[in-house]
């Protein structure tokens, strides 16, 4: 996050301070061009002023490849101050105030310690405990250092995301919360990746192959789903022939109290109560037919299902290409014909 005044105050104290030791070192030297360090530093200035940090930044690090100066690494530092780059900045920033020989390090030093100061109030330490491996680190989606560490890393203070990775193991993820200029410790605790089982090599023989098998499969039941399923469907075969039975039976005797009536359908309505007698005389009738019916159609489908179905799976084979046709269909009054092809 930026700070618009501290920075902007900032720049102008370094700019002044710049200014001051440039026009001097003027007086005695030819003018420069514009890739030399003081073009590129001024042009990197007016950016800043402009707001263009980035830009500005890309300035700098020119003016640092043609000088390798104090001066161009802390105004580099500067920049990624402005930009939020903080572990950057601050590197940057130690580094430059190392060299105490610049008198233009020396003459900013003051306000030079104190945006040191503002970047490590953004910055906090992670230290990493546990089996020293070789990996490496990450630091939300970015590789920040390689395992294993020998000091606390520098991170963004808040809450992070750590990944670490090491060959061998499987990875580790989660959310740090670091604390601004304190120090977050994590444990970490790798777990080897089961070893894939090698493939046998080209061209080996059976014998070679056969030797890995540790134990044989047990061999498959001889009673297969399909029996099952049998099972089921004959109960509900003797279930619709016993409706079938006892509607038949009410059926007769139904027409049994219908004739006792002298109730006769001959023409029109039947007198009396005989209309109501008829009916459940035909009721009765049908159910009874299509409790014969269901009957016949799943005795049909469960004797084939007993008898046809696989047990294994070479009958697999065998029973699919096996043919099956089963139909039954009410006769004239209460018969059932049926007809089927295994």
């Amino acid at each position: 996050m930026r700070e618009p005044r501290a920075t902007h105050l900032l720049l102008s104290i370094i700019l002044l301070a710049w200014s001051s030791n440039a026009a001097a070192g003027r007086k005695n030297s030819e003018p420069s061009d514009a890739s030399s360090e003081d073009a590129l530093i001024r042009n990197g200035l007016e950016l800043r002023q402009k707001g263009q940090d980035e830009e500005a930044l890309k300035e700098f690090r020119r003016a640092y490849e043609v000088s390798k100066s104090a001066r161009a690494l802390a105004q580099i530092a500067l920049a990624e101050q402005a930009l939020g780059r903080w572990m950057e900045a601050e590197s940057h920033l130690i580094e430059a105030l190392t060299h105490t020989q610049e008198s233009w390090i020396g003459h900013n030093k003051k306000h030079l310690d104190q945006a040191l100061n503002d970047i490590q109030g953004h910055l906090g330490s992670l230290e990493l405990s546990g089996d020293s491996k070789e990996g490496t680190v990450k630091v939300d989606g970015v590789q920040v250092a390689t395992l294993p560490m020998r000091a606390p890393l520098r991170v963004p203070a808040g809450s992070i995301a750590l990944e670490v990775e090491a060959p061998g193991f499987l990875p580790i993820g989660r959310t740090v919360v670091v604390p601004a200029r304190g120090l977050a410790r994590e444990p970490l605790v790798f777990v080897a990746v089961a070893a894939a089982k090698p493939l046998p090599p080209v061209g080996a023989s059976p014998t070679a192959v056969t030797t890995e098998v540790e134990k044989p499969l047990a061999p498959p039941s001889r009673w297969g789903t399909g029996r099952t399923v049998g099972v089921i469907v004959g109960v509900a075969a003797l279930g619709s022939l016993g409706t079938g039975v006892a509607f038949h039976v009410i059926h007769e005797n139904r027409a049994k109290s219908y004739n006792g009536h002298g109730c006769t359908p001959a023409a029109g309505l039947p007198p009396g109560d005989c209309q109501s007698l008829y009916d459940g005389v035909n009721s009765a009738g049908y159910i009874a037919i299509a409790g014969y019916a269901g009957a016949a159609v799943l005795g049909g489908l469960a004797t084939y299902l007993l008898v046809r179905s696989p047990s294994a799976p070479e009958d697999k084979v065998a029973a699919a290409e096996t043919g099956f046709r089963f139909h039954c269909s009410p006769t004239a009054g209460l018969g059932v014909a049926c007809a089927g092809r295994f």
